[in-house]
């Protein structure tokens, strides 16, 4: 990775502006043990710019102004470096306050989060259990990488809470109930030391029911391990299913189904769960999930892909195919369905699918409030289907800046719902809108394909020249009308892939004039 004002208007016109929240949230796993200084990183949106402060145990510890590349989550956000040992071992309770530099706006105060400070190293569990599907016992083994126990349940009884198994190379692992502890540090379940995801498959709802999903323990960290189901019948199912208040993180894991994509599985299901997923990859599978996900892939998938909830972060994120098939799918890229509820302080960032043969934004019943689409692209495969991106329901405050949308319309079909839109430097096929000059939608420095509607402050039109469609690189050309021909962002320096954004002439679009491609 390279080193490296708002202004508000309608469609047509300029009107006043209005006070909003800062969208902004962790970048961060909680509950993790820090041994050495570690940036903490924030992600934050707002047209007035954001400065974030950061506060270790109530006390101010630091502020930062800018969003800078943090090469612990190759993410580039506000940040500040925790150094352990400026702390007794022991928990730190780490908050951080989302300002507006702009006046009449409002703050956003993020949830406390704690982490454990272990630079002296008292606070270490070391324990550390072994299995081996294929050559373990139950009844004669200890636990040594040289006499292994045969089950994960075995291994995870006899391991301390925040200790580590450690799984040899095998695809006869089952997953059933795991004993519960008091559940305040992760313990982690991971392939053996120089073994892969692929090497370590645990299977969690089988053909002969003697797995389970559904395992009853908070705070398992799946670590480079292969979790698939393999159900006999096709139709609804899970791969975990998850009790209210459960936390499970999937760290360089891979989440399958064996039957494929068009089985109906779902990755996870239970309601009040957080599930975290770091450099992970999420294939064959009817939707997928998580509501924390940084760095992970997506292949495969037959339908959804983001479904709106609170608090939502998608960050640095590759789809690659999205196809129903036979199904009765109904795929979005990111769909509301909340009836009733509002889902609010929403982060879809640095995210790229292709091959999408869905739906792109789609609106339904329910209330999205304070989101943030920013550095997307949205590649629709097949080109001639009628699949569309389609505001409906009702929006509150919501961010589309730097978009790249190829071979899809997007439409404001139904704007009543629609207040405080803000569309900057973005490139469309094309647009349309009951109502073009409804005050709440602005339009600034985008780019519009076909669209026969010249939309907003700055638009330019016609052919936007990338770089090659067919390969999915969509880089502009320099002689593109998109081209240099954006506003600077407060709080964006960079584009989906790290590199900077010309700070005076940004490109339009998720990629900037320094983008080198494949």
């Amino acid at each position: 990775m390279k080193k490296y004002i708002p202004i508000i208007c309608s469609f047509f016109v300029c009107f006043p502006s209005f006070a909003s929240q800062v969208i902004a949230n962790w970048d961060l796993v909680p509950f993790q043990e820090v041994r050495e200084a570690m940036p903490i990183g924030v992600v934050a949106f707002h047209e007035t710019g954001v400065t974030v402060e950061f506060f270790v145990n109530g006390e101010k510890v630091a502020e930062s102004k800018m969003p800078t590349p943090n090469p612990r989550t190759r993410v580039v956000e506000y940040q500040f470096t925790l150094d352990p040992a400026a702390y007794a071992d022991g928990p730190l309770l780490l908050t951080a306050t989302a300002q507006p530099k702009g006046e009449g706006h409002e703050s956003r105060v993020l949830a406390e989060l704690t982490l454990y400070a272990n630079s002296g190293g008292s606070l270490s569990i070391d324990h550390v259990l072994w299995a081996d599907a294929e050559n373990g016992s139950d009844e004669t083994g200890d636990g040594t990488e040289t006499s292994p126990f045969a089950t994960l349940q075995k291994a995870v009884a006899e391991v301390a809470e925040g200790g580590t198994v450690y799984l040899k190379a095998g695809k006869n692992y089952k997953l059933t109930s795991l004993t519960k502890s008091k559940e305040k540090r992760w313990t982690t379940i991971s392939s053996a030391p120089g073994l892969t995801a692929d090497d370590v498959h645990i299977l969690t709802y089988g053909p002969d029911k003697s797995s389970s999903g559904r395992y009853g323990r908070s705070m398992v960290r799946w670590k480079n391990v292969s979790v698939y189901c393999d159900r006999p019948k096709a139709g609804y199912g899970n791969i975990m299913y998850f009790e209210k208040g459960m936390l499970t993180w999937f760290d360089g894991s891979v989440i399958y189904d064996a039957n494929g994509r068009f089985a109906g599985t779902q990755p996870f299901n239970g309601k009040g769960a957080k599930v975290y997923l770091t450099d992970s990859l999420q294939r064959d599978l009817a939707n997928a999930g998580g509501g924390f996900q940084r760095n992970v892939k997506m292949k495969d998938i037959c339908s959804d892909i983001f479904r709106a909830h609170s608090n939502l972060v998608a960050i640095n994120v590759s789809i690659d195919t999205i196809d129903r098939g036979d199904t009765a799918a109904h795929p979005d890229f990111f769909q509301l369905h909340s009836p009733n509820g509002v889902e609010e302080n929403l982060i879809v960032y640095n995210v790229r699918a292709v091959n999408m043969g869905a739906q792109g934004i789609f609106g339904g019943g329910g209330e999205v409030k304070d989101a943030a689409f920013v550095n997307i692209l949205l590649e629709k495969r097949p080109k001639d289907s009628h699949l569309k991106s389609q505001l409906t329901g009702t929006w509150t405050h919501v961010l589309f800046w730097n978009m790249t949308i190829d071979s899809q319309t997007f439409m404001f079909r139904r704007v009543a719902g629609l207040t405080e839109i803000d569309v900057r430097n973005c490139i469309f096929q094309n647009v349309t809108s009951e109502d073009p000059a409804h005050p709440g939608i602005r339009v600034q420095n985008s780019h519009f394909s076909s669209s026969k509607l010249k939309l907003g402050e700055n638009a330019t039109q016609g052919d936007p020249e990338f770089v090659s469609q067919e390969e999915s690189d969509y880089r502009l050309s320099k002689t593109s009308p998109a081209y240099q021909s954006g506003e600077p962002l407060p709080g964006v320096p960079a584009d989906m892939d790290g590199y900077p954004y010309d700070p005076a002439r940004p490109n339009r679009g998720a990629f900037s004039v320094s983008n080198p491609g494949k």
